[in-house]
């Protein structure tokens, strides 16, 4: 059996992954009949060597293999899309893939008719909220449903921040002596997604304004922020103006764009406002510049601030 897991919520899928490890260690004689390999330097022959070993005084094998299908050997991915069925069944395959992957490929096709396909997409809404508080429970960490709401409207709905931030309340819960995590807690301790001046100078970068996107960008280094985490915020803001204008050209409902897209209402309606100023070829190249910028940073071929000031200057024009 070949089985392929993947999905944004890395969280559920890695626990989901340890579980079936767990039960397998605990079944087959421990970590004996456990292969696990890198899919971006897993040969053919390592591969075929792998599955076709006979088990150790067990029935079965574990192969877990990480990023096969995006950075693998094509020779190997070619084989598996060909051969999924003629793996020995002294054989589990889990293949598994951190995001989303793309439904066309021949391989996704031939897992989903002849293995299995396991999507683990983040969690949004109710489910998240109640998974939260679950998971709060479990830590013997009081987190009221409302304060609950705040830290995803927050912090957002990435599984692993919001363990992170809730730890870290909770911390500062027992330093301050309070007997549950409060709303103005969130606001003292987490810093936001969606921080408003981030939106406050996409506006003004929207509205074509460079003396108004000079003084936010101003802001927000004196607020402390550096140079690479204002570009992220800019790069993820622009990524969901992508988002939600492709769904709103391809006439999807503004009730459901919050559903369609994933991402928090609090974003989708901000965004609405700022895309009056973009139309999807525009917004398609500010993101080329953007991602321009993040490469002149990462490499040193331009200062950090300096790339931010041209940044601003190229997209007020």
């Amino acid at each position: 059996m070949v089985k392929l897991f993947y999905g944004d919520d890395t969280y559920l899928l890695n626990k989901t992954l340890k579980t079936l490890e767990q039960n397998f260690f605990n079944t087959n004689f421990g970590d004996i009949n456990i292969n696990k390999f890198d899919g971006a330097s897993l040969t053919y022959d390592n591969f075929v060597r792998s599955v076709s070993a006979v088990p150790f005084l067990s029935e079965k094998r574990l192969v877990i293999i990480t990023g096969l299908i995006k950075n693998g050997d094509e020779r190997l991915r070619e084989y598996l899309t060909d051969n999924i069925e003629k793996i020995p069944d002294s054989a589990e395959v889990v293949l598994v893939e951190e995001g989303e992957v793309a439904k066309n490929l021949k391989i996704f096709k031939a897992l989903s008719k002849k293995g299995s396909v396991n999507y683990f997409p983040l969690r949004q809404g109710y489910e998240l909220e109640k998974w939260l508080i679950n998971y709060a429970r479990e830590k013997k960490i009081p987190l009221p449903p409302i304060s609950a709401k705040k830290l995803i409207a927050t912090a957002g709905n990435n599984a692993w921040r919001l363990i992170n931030e809730l730890e870290k309340l909770d911390l500062y819960r027992i330093s301050q002596k309070k007997e549950e995590i409060e709303e103005g807690d969130i606001d003292s301790m987490v810093e936001s997604e969606n921080d408003p001046n981030i939106f406050d100078f996409i506006d003004s970068l929207g509205a074509r304004n460079a003396k108004a996107a000079s003084k936010h960008l101003n802001q927000l280094l004196s607020s402390g922020k550096n140079e690479n985490y204002i570009l992220t915020m800019i790069v993820y803001q622009f990524r969901n103006l992508l988002i939600i204008e492709d769904l709103i050209v391809r006439g999807v409902d503004k009730r459901q764009l919050a559903k369609e897209a994933e991402i928090h209402p609090f974003v989708v309606t901000k965004a609405i406002r700022v895309l009056d100023n973009f139309d999807l070829r525009e917004l398609k190249n500010v993101y080329s510049k953007l991602l321009r910028t993040d490469l002149d940073i990462k490499t040193g071929a331009v200062d950090p601030r300096l790339a931010l000031e041209k940044l601003l200057a190229d997209l007020t024009l």
